[in-house]
């Protein structure tokens, strides 16, 4: 809770004039308005009690006051400002103890309250010097009443003055040392607070340099297990698809597939979320038929929810028929997240997505994407905590019905909150325990006109294809490029696959043969793949310059995409490689003879 008189101190200054807004001014303005106030009142109490030269003196005295502090308003500096405030004070005591008992009247007392306000508005130097002129006016009085230019009472003599004039500088001298005190007190706290400062300072850099290193750290990890991972699951479907594995050995590898499925997931999720941290996830947008994204999207989760036996809907509005701009994979990725959740947390019922078009302006389009399931629901507590990472809504009876692969990592919803901001969208929630959820997604859409060539879809299954080809496969990795190789055969039978192992090698190859598709990793230990596709391009003659070029890669990260874009790369596929994909992509740009970018 904010302190009232901290709060009384900021309204004051705003009040003031800009250039007289600093503390010093504040209590300047505060001593001056509560000396006119409080003399007022006791100029009027002397009149009553029959005293007219000290009520005319006070008068006398708030009128100076009040000039000087309107002078000050008006932009006199504060040395001279303060200067009127203090002789002013000081000449209405000594008058009022000329007129009275000298050192003994009862208004030299308040001779204590002169240096005080130097205190606080001027410096330390400045406060030893009001309390030494103090002294010299004590002085000047004391040597006034002994030679009798003042009168003095008849029982008193000089030793009287004298202890007076002691007690009178003694009261002074306590108060300004009690002020020095306090300021070595209060310096020594400063100190021991900055000391602690500093300390707590290199721990918060340490802890920022601790989390950016695990943060890279575990951005390059996700980055290296992708290339084992990529001959796993390529070698895993080659098993799969071979007709000569007894039956029962089909079911482990179906199982050993989506394990490896649920690893790349998880890696996926820990490399987005690390890019998140460290601010480099990006967007790509591309121009896409939104129909079909979504359409495909919808379906990549149609086996699982037939496993759980839910009544799995999708409804798209005519106008979501329309070509787009935007990123595909990270939109295919923000509803593959809010899908997944629905069938996870659906024991039995409905997960319907609804796809339209907004258009709250002739020149804004909304998409809007609802989410809706009839499942287990959530709290108002757990609806405020699933876009943290790492949380996961328990629930005993989805977790009994759930496999390994659909159980997540709580990242999910924390990057698709990430994505839906970075495409300066929204992302709300309706949600009643035992009712289910409904998730609405709302994107801003750049609307393209239709490509003059559309391309072939890369996830439809590729078929045997008996043409001859000529493929170069450049991995450092053996195991890579034997997968890659085998995957290719079994689609390409009559194709002369090639191999490079490093980057070198590649340039030879490239520029002693003509091939249909170059078939490249990026990262190598000589040459990596952008730089000898870029030298092919700069220093090889027709036709061997103008050879295709598709990078597989596990840094999908988009400097790495503008990289290969500059180098004059075509394409790039993320590894681990969909066989589908890679078998398209292969035939777009050999059987089907096109050139270009897809």
């Amino acid at each position: 809770m904010i302190d009232r008189n901290y709060l009384f101190y900021l309204w004051v200054l705003r009040k003031l004039p800009k250039n007289l807004r600093s503390s010093p001014d504040f209590y300047f303005l505060m001593n001056s308005v509560f000396a006119v106030v409080f003399l007022l009142p006791i100029a009027g109490l002397m009149f009553l009690l029959s005293n007219p030269i000290a009520g005319w003196s006070c008068i006398w005295a708030s009128v100076v006051i009040t000039l000087n502090l309107y002078c000050w308003w008006l932009g006199l500096k504060m040395l001279w400002a303060y200067s009127v405030y203090q002789l002013t004070l000081i000449a209405l005591i000594l008058f009022n103890a000329a007129c009275g008992d000298g050192l003994t009247s009862i208004y030299v007392m308040y001779m204590g309250l002169v240096p005080l306000l130097a205190v606080f508005t001027m410096s330390r130097k400045w406060a030893i010097f009001w309390v030494l002129f103090s002294f010299i006016c004590l002085l000047t009085l004391f040597f006034a009443q002994i030679y009798g230019y003042l009168p003095m009472r008849a029982d008193q003599d000089w030793r009287y003055l004298a202890q007076s004039l002691i007690c009178l500088m003694v009261i002074e001298c306590t108060q300004v040392i009690l002020v020095f005190v306090y300021d070595s007190a209060n310096a020594q706290n400063l100190h021991t607070l900055n000391r602690i400062n500093i300390r707590l300072a290199k721990t918060t850099d340490a802890l920022k340099i601790a989390d950016s290193h695990k943060d890279k750290f575990l951005a390059m990890v996700s980055h290296d297990m992708r290339t084992p991972l990529n001959a796993v699951i390529g070698y895993l479907g080659l098993l799969h698809d071979n007709k000569q594995i007894p039956q029962d050995s089909t079911g482990y590898i179906e199982s050993a597939q989506h394990a490896a499925a649920h690893l790349l997931t998880v890696i996926n999720d820990l490399l987005d979320f690390s890019q998140i941290r460290l601010g480099q996830l990006t967007l790509n947008p591309q121009v896409v038929n939104l129909r079909q994204v979504i359409h495909q999207t919808f379906h990549t989760l149609a086996h699982q929810a037939r496993e759980m036996q839910l009544d799995y809907r999708i409804t798209l509005n005519d106008e979501v028929n329309t070509w787009v701009s935007i990123d595909q994979n990270r939109l295919s990725q923000m509803l593959i997240n809010l899908l997944g959740n629905a069938i996870k947390f659906t024991p039995a019922g409905v997960v319907h997505m609804q796809v339209s078009l907004s258009q709250p302006s002739p020149e804004q389009t909304w998409l809007v994407v609802q989410v809706q399931d009839t499942g287990i629901g959530m709290t108002e507590e757990q609806q405020q905590r699933i876009y943290q990472p790492f949380i996961q809504v328990h629930n005993a009876q989805a977790a009994l019905r759930l496999s390994e692969p659909m159980r997540g990592n709580g990242l999910g919803l924390a990057i698709t909150q990430s994505l839906v901001k970075s495409h300066q969208g929204e992302l709300g929630l309706q949600s009643q325990i035992g009712e289910g959820s409904t998730f609405t997604l709302r994107l801003p859409l750049a609307l393209a006109a239709a490509p003059a060539n559309t391309q072939p879809s890369f996830n439809v299954t590729a078929s045997q294809d008996l043409s001859p080809i000529r493929l170069l496969v450049v991995d450092d990795n053996d195991v890579n490029r034997l997968v890659v190789t085998a995957t290719l055969m079994r689609s390409f039978p009559n194709a002369q696959i090639e191999q490079a192992a490093n980057g070198q090698q590649a340039l030879e190859k490239m520029q002693a043969n003509e091939y249909e598709l170059v078939l490249i990793d990026l990262v190598m230990p000589d040459i990596d793949g952008a730089q000898v596709v870029q030298t092919i391009r700069q220093q090889a003659p027709k036709p061997f310059c103008d050879v295709p070029a598709v990078a597989l890669t596990a840094n999908v990260a988009q400097d790495a995409i503008e990289r290969c874009q500059q180098a004059g790369i075509n394409r790039v596929l993320a590894k681990p490689f969909d066989r589908n994909t890679l078998i398209r992509t292969v035939r777009f740009y050999t059987v089907d003879k096109q050139q270009g970018e897809l």
